[in-house]
């Protein structure tokens, strides 16, 4: 869905989405209904000021042992769109405030709220994907999952390069 700015009006429109077709055009995967809800207020005819929160429940696969663990994704966000114009284009900034923060440059004026939502959620994802904070992982020369159980590798280490420090460690 795609909004121009001339069909915002000033007393702002409000939209709840909840059809994640969007969602599609990511690799991730729901497990619950996704749920976003905008308003957009029109400041000018050059700017859009973008308000909403956005939640979804995803099935996302934890970095240590590749298991596949439930995660809630809810954020809150507040953009400001500006129309780029042919003076704003030949400025450079030098040092950009707090407020310039939420400011997006926009070449067109057009909200292309799935891009706006795709952004969000990625946004809110976690740097390093954990199913628990006493995940185990996988056992290096097997594959095993140690959070399901031990495997019989686990004992033998003394064919790994690290096993000399081992032996330094005792000492």
């Amino acid at each position: 869905m795609k909004i121009q700015f001339t069909d915002i009006s000033t007393a702002g429109n409000h939209y709840t989405i909840t059809d994640d077709d969007w969602l599609a055009r990511t690799d991730l995967r729901k497990n619950t209904p996704v749920r976003a809800e905008l308003r957009l207020t029109k400041k000018n005819d050059r700017r859009v000021e973008v308000c909403g929160n956005l939640n979804a429940g995803l099935l996302l696969a934890c970095d240590r042992c590749l298991a596949d663990y439930s995660f809630t994704a809810q954020t809150t966000f507040h953009y400001i769109l500006d129309l780029e114009s042919e003076k704003n284009g030949h400025i450079k900034e030098i040092e950009c405030t707090r407020a310039n923060l939420d400011i997006i440059q926009v070449d067109e004026p057009v909200i292309d709220i799935p891009d706006l939502l795709r952004q969000q959620l990625y946004l809110v994802l976690p740097e390093k994907k954990i199913c628990s904070a006493g995940c185990k992982g996988l056992c290096m020369q097997c594959g095993m999952n140690w959070n399901t159980g031990e495997c019989s590798c686990a004992d033998d280490m003394s064919n790994s390069p690290f096993a000399v420090l081992a032996s330094l460690k005792k000492g």
